[in-house]
């Protein structure tokens, strides 16, 4: 099977990088992909799935819902209306279990990482309302070999599992008991990690509260958290900064004169990718950090430059607005700084970078990418200077219209949304196919997608918020 073989070769490589530097791992070029295989993920019932992409998160972070083997956690809609978790393998949509009374009240699980030994992590309900907001409780929760497991928590009613690395270290966050005024469950949340069942607590940078959101091989996390400092604008509350804990110490990764940070990727050798607002608190600019230092990201057109995520030679992607701030435009920047635009399918206005592997490839979407929001019309591919609409490069009447492809892995495999014929939203895989392979696609729908279909999302600038929203309770 090619997935055996792309798994099989995407472990050795990975193995093969963590002993040698990351600048050796990528001499060997990746041949240009001119075609696909591939798989629509399905729903479980309903006319939505989907994965932990950026846009679904707090905040960017680079994504660990698809790992080397080309396995895909995910979420889907039931029949029903609620939520509910799977594993997609090979052709093969797996339903997860969600806790007891999970589904109670329009409750539900969402499945948000997986990492090479299968290990998948998440939320699931319980059936319990909060009674300070009336919400849900979330719990962070693990399946294994389809059976799920409740970790532990910090005292509080309410935790969540962001991201688990290969090592099975999951990061996240949980509520404990004291008193926070700027709580979502009114009770000051922290930033976390799971080993074997077992949590720890990681602190702030002196304030409340904290979130984490990813972790590299090595154990480093990043995430936000909360200095001591009073209230303040532009969120009336403290400011909230990105940190990296490493061996025990979190490290404020700080900001480009602004009052807020956040993480969007983490690379092997500890780099790190920030967005940051400037020091007027009204324009959205990003860095790379490595040992302590921060590198600015040249704007290579207007005032918002958002880095998305980073590979481990330090290539960063991501997208800056044009001279107007009127668009968008998918761009990518090295470890010094200095970058340039990848451009956009076609006549589309925007464009965003959201993923890219150790080989250089990029993928993301291309349409109406704006400060009020975005509208995905076509994934991209970004291989060897040229961008390529990825519904090019599939077999004719495909049942998906590929909107949006968020990641990579370092076979090629890639993950990302579309929709169908009827407008509905699934998520699909797309599996290098060889010139001796015959194309195919699978779980294909009667009809082919409509032409001009779009998978909206918010603009990049509001998913960059959500991470102090969520913070300040609001979600």
């Amino acid at each position: 099977m090619r997935y055996v073989r792309s798994c099989v070769y995407a472990m050795v490589v990975a193995f093969v990088a963590g002993l040698v530097s990351s600048a050796a791992a990528q001499s060997s070029e990746e041949p240009l992909v001119s075609k696909y295989t591939l798989y629509d993920v399905g729903t479980l019932g309903g006319n939505y799935s989907g994965f932990y992409d950026f846009d679904f998160t707090g905040g960017y972070f680079t994504p660990s819902a698809l790992n080397h083997c080309g396995k895909l956690a995910g979420f889907s809609s039931y029949a029903s209306g609620n939520a509910g978790s799977f594993v997609w393998s090979d052709g093969n949509l797996v339903p997860l279990p969600t806790l007891p009374n999970g589904n109670t009240g329009g409750g539900g699980s969402n499945a948000l990482g997986i990492n090479d030994s299968g290990l998948v992590i998440g939320i699931s309900n319980d059936g319990r309302v909060s009674p300070y907001n009336g919400k849900l409780y979330n719990h962070a929760v693990t399946w294994t070999r389809g059976k799920i497991h409740r970790l532990p928590g910090l005292g509080g009613s309410d935790s969540g599992a962001n991201f688990v690395n290969d090592w099975g270290l999951v990061v996240g966050y949980a509520y404990n008991s004291t008193p926070d005024p700027y709580s979502y469950y009114g009770t000051q949340l922290h930033a976390t990690t799971w080993r074997n069942g077992k949590i720890r607590d990681l602190g702030t940078l002196g304030g409340t509260d904290s979130q984490a959101w990813a972790a590299n091989a090595s154990g480093q996390v990043i995430g936000i958290a909360f200095l001591n400092t009073p209230p303040e604008p532009p969120f009336n509350q403290p400011q909230d900064d990105a940190f990296l804990w490493s061996n025990g110490v979190m490290t404020d990764l700080g900001t480009l004169g602004g009052a807020f940070s956040t993480p969007s990727g983490i690379n092997r050798s500890g780099q790190v990718t920030v967005i940051s607002f400037d020091s007027t608190n009204q324009f959205v600019q990003s860095f790379l950090w490595t040992n302590g230092s921060k590198t600015p990201l040249t704007s290579l057109g207007g005032d918002f430059v958002e880095a998305t995520t980073l590979n481990d030679s330090g290539t960063i992607v991501g997208a800056n607005t044009d001279a107007a701030d009127a668009n968008f435009i998918a761009a990518a920047w090295n470890h010094s700084g200095s970058g340039k635009l990848l451009g956009t399918v076609g006549t589309d206005t925007g464009s965003i970078a959201l993923g890219i592997n150790n080989h250089g490839v990029v993928v993301g979407g291309s349409g109406s990418i704006t400060l009020s929001g975005s509208a995905y019309a076509h994934a991209f591919v970004w291989q060897k200077g040229t961008m390529s609409d990825l519904n090019t490069m599939i077999p004719s009447g495909s049942p998906l219209t590929l909107n949006v492809a968020y990641t990579i892995n370092q076979a090629g495999v890639i993950a990302g949304l579309g929709t169908t014929s009827t407008g509905d939203t699934h998520a699909f895989i797309l599996v290098p196919a060889s010139d001796s392979m015959n194309e195919k696609f699978e779980n294909a729908a009667s009809a082919p997608a409509a032409p001009g279909s779009f998978v909206r999302m918010p603009s990049p600038v509001e998913s960059v918020l959500r991470p102090v929203k969520s913070m300040q309770g609001v979600q």
